[in-house]
């Protein structure tokens, strides 16, 4: 499968993934022709929650104008466009209408194994009812910023989205959650307690993340990679396709 193939898969399935939390939460979600854009209109939502998805250049050129309107409306100062590896016409068209590159973030994927992780002693895996334990982690890990969304939204688990819990010691120390489409599994939400980093325990998530999707008949997982988790998921063998960079529109 090529990189522009497999960044298609990322793109719906963030499209798909953030649905649900638009219908589960205070996300906001605006449906335009081959354009999808996304709204936290929450004092201090972080920048990444005001994102927009689009499958052509030539449609996020005729959206550009509905989309500024709505996320004036709605408050927000500043939204992003995510610009696909190489999208030079992309690029342009918003460099025209006033955004600016402010950084990036690789997008990674992998073939599925069915191999399970090997957990120490003292180590336990769950598969847990609900989202609240990692939600809190991810709270922990990413800051105060977060913590409306984090507070706020509370999905319930489902024939397409599904989390894993790791224990030590009775603690939940790392999790993360698997949204599943089609035969592809995006990878969201994983974090690990700050006092328990360097134990492997991101590995073991992420192992149990990828044996449970292939159990359900995925053959290829997708991510966008934070800093913190790009030696990770290389390490675990994830091909790197390539930096969206995010295009920002600041409201003057």
């Amino acid at each position: 499968m090529t990189d522009a193939e497999l960044t298609a898969r990322l793109r719906d399935n963030l499209r798909g993934y953030k649905a649900l939390q638009a219908h589960g939460g205070p996300l906001r979600m605006l449906d335009l022709p081959g354009v999808c854009a996304f709204a936290l209109p929450l004092p201090g939502a972080p920048l990444f929650q005001q994102q927009v998805l689009y499958a052509e250049a030539h449609a996020l050129a005729e959206a550009l104008m509905p989309l500024e309107a709505w996320y004036r409306e709605l408050g927000v100062q500043a939204w992003r466009v995510n610009v696909y590896p190489g999208d030079a016409t992309a690029e342009a068209v918003l460099a025209r209408a006033g955004h600016r590159p402010e950084g990036s973030s690789p997008a990674m994927s992998i073939a599925l194994s069915h191999l399970p992780p090997q957990l120490p002693p003292g180590t336990t895996l769950e598969h847990p009812e609900g989202l609240e334990d990692v939600m809190k982690l991810n709270g922990l890990c990413y800051g105060q910023e977060h913590v409306g969304y984090f507070e706020t939204w509370r999905p319930q688990l489902s024939t397409q989205l599904h989390a894993v819990l790791v224990r030590q010691g009775g603690r939940a120390l790392a999790g993360g959650v698997s949204f599943e489409q089609g035969d592809t599994a995006g990878i969201y939400l994983v974090a690990t307690h700050p006092e328990a980093r360097r134990r492997g325990l991101g590995a073991l998530v992420m192992q149990a993340l990828h044996a449970d999707a292939r159990a359900r008949g995925c053959g290829v997982a997708v991510l966008q990679s934070s800093l913190l988790g790009y030696d990770l998921y290389q390490s675990l063998g994830y091909r790197d396709l390539g930096a969206w960079t995010s295009w920002v529109r600041r409201a003057s």
